[in-house]
């Protein structure tokens, strides 16, 4: 049998061997670098980083750099990971005013380094939500007492990646470009937020009743009763069974610029016996209960919320812990009122507080509604009755509406 002569054997090994870093790099990334959305407006953009797994990263911040012709910017590097070749070549265009782009390359072996270009430096906030990992970066062109970013960092070290040339127009990205909301005229605006959706049906009673059929039912009917009142001018985060992540919910009131955001949620517990009403501000949990629930919906162990330093700076940074514990009060009463009124004594909870995700980073009064026990037989028999739902709609209207007019005449006196 001929064999190949061995200078050829060796080239063939040589040239193999050349191609097995690339390989292997590859392949021992822990996480990629799969996608990089943004919901913006000119005052505000969130920037979702998202990621097949978890992983550790550090942010940080670098003022500009006029002599290499740098922008402020923040920059996250995440390690044990790599990013997906379109990523790399097509960076993230935003230009809203706030933001320029959103750009990736590969800093060192293992490490991605994430570069948020600003045009002009802006307070912020770096956090992670999991399942799937993401890591959220908040960026306020209008700081509200947020710190500024840290004076001693100068220069990007060595490597930074550079801004690639700006696509042509044709061959940007297909995401929303950055728009502002239209005016509010004077009206109050509230985003309402149908909880869960898709494929996530959320809590399911003993006879298969789903929490998102539920809450979506809720929401359109809170929605046509202020329809109604030229006062209002009503948004919703779904309006169709579909999920949405958590993270893009609260971006969604933000880029509205909603003036109130109420989350719909319905309760459950492995209790059967549990029942009644309760509403959540964003905060350390109130009890063991609040946090089990806070960790269901957020879609994550409840050991992972014991971390929960980014939701008091968030408290801190945006002040609308007062605001929205006196609208959780109000719908809260609102409902159980309603309730009691129509079909007997409800198990009033009160007002309570958790660490739930779609509540981080509303930059306006924020409330989550609990409305009844799915896991309860005789409150699952109850949330199947069009007329229970419409009672518990009632509730909100009312407390938004009594909300509201106290903010009108608030502000008409300052």
């Amino acid at each position: 049998m001929n064999r190949p002569p061995r200078y050829f054997r060796s080239a063939v090994l040589a040239a193999a061997l050349l191609l097995l870093p690339s390989v292997s790099s590859s392949l021992a990334a822990h996480v990629v670098v799969s996608g990089i959305r943004f919901w913006t407006n000119e005052e505000y953009t969130r920037v979702a980083v998202d990621l097949a797994d978890e992983a550790k990263y550090e942010a940080n911040f670098l003022r500009a750099d006029p002599a290499r012709g740098l922008p402020p910017r923040i920059f996250i590097d995440i390690e044990d990971a790599d990013v997906r070749e379109e990523i790399l070549r097509r960076p993230v265009q935003v230009r809203n005013g706030l933001l320029k782009v959103v750009r990736a390359g590969r800093f060192r072996k293992g490490v991605v380094r994430v570069v948020i270009d600003l045009e002009r430096e802006s307070g912020y906030r770096v956090f992670s939500m999991s399942d799937p990992f993401r890591i959220i970066v908040d960026i306020n062109g209008r700081p509200d007492g947020e710190s500024a970013p840290p004076a001693d960092s100068a220069a990007a070290p060595p490597g930074e990646p550079q801004a690639p040339a700006e696509p042509p127009e044709a061959n940007r990205p297909d995401h929303p470009k950055a728009r502002s909301a239209s005016p509010h005229r004077g009206r109050i605006r509230v985003m309402l937020d149908p909880g869960h959706g898709g494929k996530d049906p959320g809590a399911v009673g003993p006879t298969g009743l789903k929490e998102k059929d539920v809450v979506l039912a809720i929401g359109r009917m809170v929605r046509d009763r202020l329809a109604r009142d030229g006062a209002y001018d009503v948004r919703m985060t779904r309006d169709t069974d579909v999920f949405i992540p958590l993270e893009e919910r609260t971006a969604m009131a933000n880029e509205a610029r909603a003036d109130m955001f109420v989350s719909l949620h319905i309760n459950a517990s492995p209790n059967r016996k549990a029942e009644g009403i309760s509403t959540y501000v964003l905060s350390r949990a109130s009890d063991r209960h609040s946090l089990e629930l806070a960790a269901r919906e957020n879609g994550v162990p409840v050991a992972k919320l014991s971390a929960v330093k980014f939701i008091i700076d968030d408290l801190s940074t945006y002040g609308r812990k007062k605001e929205s514990l006196r609208l959780a009060k109000t719908v809260n009463d609102s409902i159980v009122k309603n309730v009691n009124g129509r079909f007997g004594r409800v198990h009033d909870l009160g007002l309570k507080q958790a660490p739930f995700y779609v509540l981080v980073g509303a930059r306006m009064t924020a409330v989550l509604v609990e409305s009844s026990f799915i896991t309860n037989k005789r409150e699952e028999a109850r949330l199947c009755d069009p007329e229970y739902l419409a009672t518990i709609a009632d509730g909100v209207v009312e407390a938004v509406r009594y909300y509201g007019e106290k903010r009108t005449l608030a502000l008409a006196d300052r």
